[in-house]
């Protein structure tokens, strides 16, 4: 009990929204987890990459690197639109436990990395995140929006992406959603989640929005409800690859 009101906790102060008062108090004591949250966490690196093929065939060559931390999958985004700087791009490690993400922090410190590592990003920013539903890792090209959510509303708001997902995938679409909470993300993510939509290609996801766009869409579809519970604040394209495994 002690540790699941600690998780409460931890989230509510996560996603805590800007819009204070009486108002805000009532959605924090209606506060709930989402049913089924799954074990894991990642951890992104963001940096500006002078070369982000050379970054990425560099750190792919080198296991070493995420051996030493105790991350049991890795690979790297590079954003392709809506970029905030050039060669913006992160490295992503999985973890088993947000045990295991947090010691891996321990271990690893990019300002020692080896000079010539060192000279081919500028390093950003850093975050642990925990996967609020279930995803597995199997990265591709992926729309990826941060979002505001009410605390009171998470748990509604991740059936909606599960539900979504589900009516995707009946109607044929190859596509996977993730929502994510960021822990020690800095002032960028505070009271925020990261939803991403992940297809194994840019023409699949170019189809799917097509036909998208070219429907009627039911307002109680789970994309209507993830809609009527979020607030778009960033978004984003990024294409995504795995380049070490554990196993």
């Amino acid at each position: 009990m002690q540790k699941k009101l600690f998780a409460i906790i931890c989230l509510s102060l996560s996603l805590s929204v800007s819009a204070g008062g009486h108002k805000e108090r009532k959605h924090m004591s209606s506060f709930s987890l989402p049913a089924d949250i799954p074990s894991g966490a990642f951890t992104t690196l963001n940096i500006s990459a002078k070369n982000p093929k050379a970054y990425t065939d560099y750190i792919a060559s080198n296991p070493a690197l995420f051996e030493s931390i105790g991350s049991i999958a890795a690979g790297v985004c590079v954003t392709q639109t809506g970029q905030d700087y050039p060669g913006q791009m992160f490295v992503w490690n999985a973890f088993d436990s947000v045990k295991s993400a947090m010691e891996g922090l321990t271990k690893y410190d990019p300002a020692m990395a080896p000079k010539k590592l060192s000279a081919m990003r500028d390093i950003k920013t850093s975050a642990v995140w925990k996967p609020l539903k279930k995803f597995d890792v199997a990265p591709g090209y992926e729309r990826v929006t941060r979002v505001m959510v009410r605390p009171g509303r998470l748990s509604a708001f991740v059936a909606a992406a599960t539900q979504m997902e589900n009516e995707a995938q009946a109607a044929g679409l190859n596509v996977q959603i993730g929502v994510f909470a960021p822990i020690g993300g800095g002032r960028e993510e505070t009271g925020t989640l990261t939803v991403r939509f992940v297809q194994p290609s840019a023409s699949e996801m170019g189809q799917g929005l097509d036909n998208f766009f070219s429907s009627e869409i039911s307002p109680e579809s789970g994309f209507a409800k993830m809609i009527s519970m979020m607030r778009p604040i960033n978004d984003t394209i990024e294409v995504c690859q795995q380049i070490y495994s554990a196993s």
